[in-house]
């Protein structure tokens, strides 16, 4: 079975290769700005190196992907947004079945089994693909590896007729470390009143040396904070060593994106929130009482 992996990030794209090894010869594809990234990234038989196109041009990947689909049975992208939004585009394309979030993958009878969370992360769904299937595999399921040495092959761009006109690109700014590669995680939820009043949260992941996320309503409702930082099976899955989660009750589709977190603290004046079931310790208590002495006793133990 012959595998195309392909993710505008580098990281991503390691375990993209490592989760494909387990079916077939791995061809890991990448752009022409990507290529030193790549460069140390083991285990797949081959990468493709398509020079003349960059990795933001999402338009063509999508031929690009689609040209070389005929040479392979699966593709896996990765389970971000951009790669989620090829994996519909590309099986449209291909005429291919699809599926998103992979968690595991085999073969059997011929056929892709992707198994992934369902029911807000309380099931594992085992769905069978027929191939061609294009699949989008979740972040940190498979572990980069560390032996075998791709070959290099230059492959050309796809001939094409645009119709997307890029006018301009801004870079977001930056600020602080990414929410997923985070240690140390304060998620804030509905139980604050006021935009203005996140600073407690901000406080103390300050104190912490963490940053902030937020569940759906605090971002993408009441858009008080950006999308990129919203918590979920639709936003952002993360895995921090300590999650100290305020004001949120914890309902499935905020709890199925802090499973993997190791220590999660839940700060709520519910004591029925379903967020203490997920929590290996609970405050019930108004966040507004216990933040700020929480956060002043803190820089007081750390002499700040």
């Amino acid at each position: 079975m012959r595998i195309l992996v392909f993710s505008h990030y580098p990281d991503l794209a390691a375990e993209l290769v490592s989760a494909g090894s387990g079916l077939g010869d791995v061809s890991l594809l990448a752009t022409s700005d990507m290529r030193e990234a790549v460069s140390g990234i083991k285990g797949a038989r081959e990468i493709l190196i398509c020079e003349g196109v960059e990795s933001g041009d999402q338009e063509t990947l999508v031929e690009l992907i689609s040209g070389l689909a005929s040479d392979f049975d699966v593709i896996l992208l990765s389970g971000d947004r951009r790669g989620r939004e090829l994996v519909g585009q590309v099986a449209h394309r291909v005429g291919g079945s699809s599926a998103v979030d992979a968690s595991g993958l085999s073969v059997s009878g011929g056929n892709l089994i992707v198994e992934r969370m369902t029911f807000g992360g309380k099931a594992i769904a085992v769905e069978e693909l027929a191939l061609p299937a294009v699949v989008s595999v979740q972040k940190g399921k498979f572990k980069p590896l560390e032996e075998g040495e791709p070959s290099i092959r230059e492959i050309s761009p796809p001939s094409m007729e645009r119709r997307i006109q890029v006018v301009e690109r801004r870079e977001k700014p930056k600020v602080g470390v990414p929410l997923d590669k985070a240690d140390i995680v304060v998620a804030v939820g509905r139980g604050f009143r006021r935009k203005e009043d996140l600073k407690l949260a901000y406080d103390l992941a300050d104190v912490l040396g963490g940053v902030v996320g937020a569940t759906r309503p605090v971002a993408a409702d009441l858009k008080w904070m950006d999308e990129e930082v919203w918590i979920g099976i639709s936003g952002v899955r993360i895995s921090p060593k300590l999650l100290i989660v305020v004001g949120a009750s914890g309902q499935q589709q905020f709890a199925a994106g802090i499973m993997d977190s190791k220590v999660v603290v839940a700060i709520n004046n519910d004591p029925k929130a379903p967020i203490f079931e997920q929590s290996d310790y609970g405050v019930v208590m108004d966040l507004y009482e216990f933040l700020p002495v929480l956060t002043e006793k803190l820089r007081k133990l750390k002499g700040v």
